[in-house]
């Protein structure tokens, strides 16, 4: 095996759209004493590593102008350290000419997550951009608030990520890579971190925990301010189990 093959045994991305679990995977993983995982790399606003978020408009623009090789300096960075494993997220739609390099990194790991719960998705979604807040690990008033959003709007949303999820699920069953996919309820299961340490070569850590709460209510419908036409057009489509509690 070459050295260039050996850096790509220790390297993943996590791939998924808004709201799937990516970010709770990412914590969850940095959790592991063995590894390192970045956030958003690609972000269309910002670098998103370690930390905060970093703005600055110069390195956005080497950043998009290069985006492999930014990506191979990221890896190669973090190589030098003792990390078993190291990645980051990538969301789909963040950076084609990264997302189109996969083929060519046959031994890079890939964690690709969905939701099969669309209300459940379109409704965090919709909570994170009326709120401006992604992800929490503390209660807060915000998350009482109630989502304000018509089933016309739902149903735009809902569709679109499915197709973006259909249409990259067939194209990843293409690549050479090494892949897990998951759907979101799977990352909350018993055995779940004994799995994802196992795909990614790792001894079980029985310390790994994500430091993040959940942010609305478990039962879906119950998020909505104004929740009866809701219900009632996804009963009237036959998705009345998207109603109920998705975490069980």
């Amino acid at each position: 095996m070459s050295e260039a093959d050996q850096a790509q045994h220790r390297r993943f991305i996590i791939l998924g759209l808004p709201r799937s679990g990516t970010t709770y995977l990412m914590t969850l993983l940095n959790s592991h004493r063995d590894v390192t995982c970045s956030g958003e790399l690609f972000n269309p606003y910002s670098v998103i590593e370690t930390g905060e978020p970093d703005y600055d408009p110069d390195l956005r623009y080497k950043r998009d102008w290069g985006p492999r090789y930014f990506m191979r300096q990221f890896f190669e960075r973090h190589e030098a350290e003792p990390w078993q494993q190291i990645g980051f997220k990538l969301m789909l739609g963040h950076n084609i000419r990264v997302l189109s390099q996969l083929p060519d990194l046959a031994q890079t790991r890939i964690i690709y997550i969905h939701r099969e719960n669309r209300l459940a998705q379109v409704a965090s979604y919709l909570k994170a951009m009326q709120t401006k807040n992604w992800a929490q690990t503390r209660r807060s008033r915000d998350m009482a608030r109630k989502i304000v959003a018509s089933p016309e709007e739902i149903s735009h949303q809902w569709h679109e990520y499915a197709t973006m999820d259909f249409l990259f699920a067939q194209w990843l069953g293409s690549l050479p890579n090494p892949s897990l996919t998951l759907e979101y309820c799977e990352l909350f299961r018993p055995e779940f971190n004994a799995r994802i340490c196992a795909f990614l070569g790792l001894q079980h850590d029985s310390g790994m925990k994500s430091p993040l709460i959940k942010q609305g209510s478990n039962r879906v419908l119950d998020r909505f301010a104004t929740p009866d036409p809701i219900e009632s057009y996804m009963r009237y489509l036959g998705r009345a189990n998207w109603l109920e509690d998705e975490l069980v």
